[in-house]
C-alpha cells in the first residue's frame, strides 16, 4: 500500500471510529482533502452572509442555518497572520458568532464549516463562501483648535488607520469637508469660513478592507469652534506703501538672518522656516490677502493684525514666557497670538521674505540715550540699498503706534522719546 492509500485509509477510519475537535481540519488545504474523503456522506454547506458587524474590538458575521446541522466551525484569516486557522465553534441553533480576539485597523477574512454527527461519525460540509471584514480604527480625538477671522485649525491624536475625514457644520446639517490618505497627518485646516462665527468640528478615521471598501471609525467628540472679528483697518500713509509696493522682489524665501547688533560688531545667524512655518504662513496670506489690495497694504495690514491680536507673553498681559518659547515665532503668532518683539517682529519678517522681500530680524536696543535703554527685536527691510523699519509693536502693552517701512530719521525720536540704538550708535 502506497503513502497516500494509507494516509487516506487512516483518515477514513478515524472519523468511522470518532475523531476528536482537535483532530480535525485547520486549514484550508487539510478541508479540501477531508471534503474530499468523505463527499458522499457532505452535509451542505452554509450560505455566509457579507454584511457584517465590528468595532475595534471586535467583529460579529453571520450565515444562513443549514438544516439538520449539530454545529458550525468558525475560520479566519488575518493581514496580520496570513493563514487559514479554526478559530471557534458554534451551536445549531446559532446563525453568527463574534470574534473577539482581534486587533483593531485589521482585515480579516472567515468561512462556516457545517458538521454533523452521524452515529459516532462528524460529517463536514463543504466550506462556505468567504466574509472579508476589517475591525473599525480607534476613535481620534481633537486635541488642539485654532481660529482665525475665515478659518479653523484643528489637530488630533495619531490613530493606525490608513486616514482620517473631517467634517463640520455651522448649525444645520454635518459637511464632510477633507479626506486625508494618511495616518501621519494629523491636523487640517477648513478655510473660507465666516468671521465671528460658531462651528462644531468633528474627525474619524478609517482603514482599508481587503475588499477595498473603507471601515470607519466612530467620530470623535465634536468641538465647538468661533472664527475671530477682524480688526477696522486704517491704511497707513500712502508714501509708506508706496515704497513697499515699488521694491523689487525675489522668488520666496524660507530663511532669514537674525542679526545681532548690540555690540560695536555684528553677528548673524541664519533662521530657517519649517515647513509647518511655512505652510502657516501661506495659510495666513491666502486667508487675509485680499483681492483688491496691493502687496504693500497687505503688508501694512499684517502689521497691524500683528499689533493688535498678539497677546503680550509677559505673565500680566497674557501668558508666562516660559509657555511658549519652545514653540516658533511663526507658530505662536499666527496660530496662538502670543509673543513678544522677537516672535512678533520675526512673523513680519518671515512673511515679508515669503513675498520675496529683502528683509532680516535685527537685534538691538530702543532706548532714550547709550546709557538708558532696553533689549527689541525688530524688522528691517532693504529697498534700493535703502533700510527701512517694518516694527509691529504690541497693542496690549505699548499702544496703537507701529512703523510701516520708515526710515530710522523718520522713527526718530517717536512716541516713547526713543531711539532705535545699535553697534553702539542712536539711529
Amino acid at each position: 500500500m502506497n503513502f497516500k492509500i494509507k494516509a487516506a485509509a487512516l483518515l477514513m477510519a478515524a472519523i468511522t471510529m470518532g475523531s476528536s475537535l482537535s483532530a480535525l481540519p485547520a486549514s484550508a488545504a487539510e478541508q479540501s482533502s477531508a471534503n474530499a474523503a468523505y463527499s458522499t456522506a457532505s452535509a451542505k454547506a452554509p450560505v455566509a452572509k457579507n454584511t457584517y458587524s465590528s468595532t475595534d474590538k471586535n467583529i460579529t458575521i453571520s450565515w444562513e442555518k443549514v438544516s439538520g446541522a449539530t454545529g458550525y466551525y468558525i475560520y479566519r484569516w488575518s493581514s496580520i497572520a496570513p493563514t487559514w486557522i479554526r478559530i471557534g465553534t458554534a451551536s445549531s441553533t446559532a446563525s453568527s458568532y463574534t470574534d473577539k480576539k482581534v486587533t483593531a485597523s485589521t482585515s480579516y477574512k472567515y468561512y462556516i464549516v457545517a458538521y454533523k454527527k452521524s452515529g459516532s461519525k462528524r460529517i463536514l460540509s463543504n466550506r462556505s463562501g468567504e466574509i472579508s471584514t476589517s475591525t473599525k480604527p480607534a476613535k481620534p480625538q481633537i486635541v488642539n483648535s485654532l481660529a482665525d477671522t475665515s478659518y479653523i485649525t484643528v489637530s488630533w491624536d495619531k490613530i493606525k488607520c490608513s486616514g482620517y475625514e473631517v467634517s463640520y457644520k455651522n448649525g444645520g446639517s454635518w459637511k464632510s469637508y477633507k479626506k486625508i490618505n494618511s495616518a501621519n497627518t494629523t491636523s487640517c485646516n477648513i478655510t473660507g469660513l465666516k468671521a465671528e462665527t460658531k462651528y462644531s468640528v468633528r474627525v474619524r478615521s478609517f482603514v482599508k478592507a481587503e475588499d477595498g471598501t473603507n471601515v470607519y471609525s466612530d467620530y470623535s467628540t465634536a468641538v465647538d469652534i468661533t472664527t475671530e472679528a477682524d480688526f477696522a483697518y486704517r491704511r497707513s500713509s500712502q508714501y509708506l506703501i508706496d515704497r513697499l509696493d515699488k521694491a523689487k522682489r525675489s522668488a520666496s524665501k524660507n530663511t532669514y538672518y537674525e542679526c545681532n547688533r548690540q555690540g560695536d560688531k555684528e553677528t548673524k545667524t541664519l533662521i530657517t522656516l519649517s515647513d509647518a512655518d511655512t505652510a502657516t504662513i501661506k495659510r495666513f496670506v491666502d486667508a487675509h490677502y485680499k483681492s483688491d489690495m496691493t502687496v504693500g497694504e497687505f503688508l501694512d495690514y499684517t502689521v497691524q493684525w500683528l499689533n493688535k491680536n498678539i497677546a503680550y507673553a509677559d505673565g500680566y498681559n497674557g501668558p508666562a514666557y516660559s509657555t511658549i518659547w519652545g514653540r516658533s515665532h511663526v507658530d505662536n503668532c499666527f496660530n496662538y497670538k502670543v509673543g513678544q518683539c522677537i516672535q512678533y517682529n520675526s512673523a513680519i519678517c518671515a512673511v515679508m521674505r515669503y513675498l520675496g522681500y529683502d528683509a532680516r530680524v535685527v537685534q538691538g536696543y530702543r532706548g532714550q540715550s547709550l546709557s538708558n535703554k532696553w533689549q527689541h527685536f525688530w524688522c528691517e527691510v532693504t529697498i534700493n540699498s535703502k533700510d527701512y523699519v517694518m516694527d509691529t509693536y504690541n497693542y496690549g502693552t505699548d499702544g496703537d503706534w507701529y512703523f510701516v517701512c520708515a526710515t530710522y530719521a523718520e522713527t526718530r525720536p517717536y512716541s516713547y522719546n526713543s531711539h532705535y540704538i545699535m553697534n553702539n550708535k542712536l539711529m
